[in-house]
């Protein structure tokens, strides 16, 4: 299940992709490049304060390919981009 909202202006997107489980990802969308994030607290931290987080980066275009991954939780779906990328 994919939940969208827009931020403070209208080019930055916040999606939150989950399974209903527990398993989750935050994403933030800007100029058409998506950072990955575990949790809505490193977004947060990265976004808003510059803090140095656990995040991963893609071209918007590929979230489709990212969201039609069976693994909802962050760690594999970040291994299984980055293999992808540096095969």
């Amino acid at each position: 299940m994919i939940h969208n909202e827009h931020l403070q202006k209208a080019d930055e997107l916040y999606e939150v992709r989950h399974d209903n489980n527990g398993n989750a990802i935050h994403v933030y969308i800007k100029d058409g490049e998506a950072i990955i994030f575990p949790s809505l607290h490193d977004l947060v931290m990265r976004v808003y304060y510059g803090q140095e987080v656990e995040r991963f980066y893609l071209e918007e275009e590929s979230l489709d390919a990212l969201y039609d991954e069976s693994a909802y939780d962050y760690y594999t779906l970040k291994l299984n981009y980055t293999q992808q990328q540096n095969p």
